[in-house]
């Protein structure tokens, strides 16, 4: 898994980097057999043509042929992250769990119905006059 944190404009602290880094890290579990890789860009877009000071929380991942993008602008840089990262966590669930039921549905059942119809023995009812 790896993580890479893009800045543009924004003063964050090593303890919010560590933090940032540590709960992304999380998400691996989710997807254990896949290379995951994160962007997160953190973007400052404050202006006086947009009415005051905006962050902006940018979550991009990759792994396999599956992306996920997620963004989230807030006044406070860390809020922004929180709430970014429920969408993200919320993702990745989805997908998670969308693979375990695909999983357990599409092999047993199939599998299960031959057997079925392999083992099932006929018999046939002797007329009687």
């Amino acid at each position: 898994m790896k993580v890479k944190i893009h800045i543009d404009g924004v003063i964050i602290t090593s303890k919010q980097n560590k933090l940032m880094e540590k709960k992304l890290m999380k998400m691996k579990r989710y997807l254990p057999d896949d290379t995951l890789n994160i962007d997160l860009f953190l973007k400052d877009e404050s202006s006086a043509e947009k009415g005051g000071i905006d962050q902006k929380v940018e979550i991009s991942a990759t792994f396999g042929k599956e992306k996920i993008f997620i963004s989230e602008t807030d006044d406070r840089m860390m809020r922004a992250f929180a709430f970014a990262m429920k969408r993200f966590e919320r993702q990745l669930v989805r997908i998670h769990d969308k693979r375990i039921s695909k999983s357990q549905s599409s092999g047993g059942a199939r599998f299960e119905k031959l057997w079925g119809i392999i083992k099932k023995p006929k018999f046939r009812k002797k007329k009687t006059k």
